[in-house]
């Protein structure tokens, strides 16, 4: 399993990217817009290929990706 912690400063919220390293299929969760060149740049060097994004809830201090 490949389990990545992301942290967005000015909202202080979590994202989280968890991955298999077998099929390289990924998902990110609670993801926060103004970082998404950020997680395509992650995915890129993982070699990941993103299948799902979750929200576990309504993020009322940021637009979600």
């Amino acid at each position: 399993m490949i389990f990545r912690q992301l942290f967005e400063r000015e909202s202080s919220t979590y994202t989280y990217l968890i991955a298999s390293e077998k099929t390289r299929e990924a998902v990110l969760i609670d993801t926060v817009k103004t970082e998404v060149e950020q997680y395509l740049r992650l995915l890129k060097e993982l070699n990941l290929t993103l299948v799902y994004v979750l929200d576990t809830h309504t993020h009322a201090d940021h637009i979600t990706a």
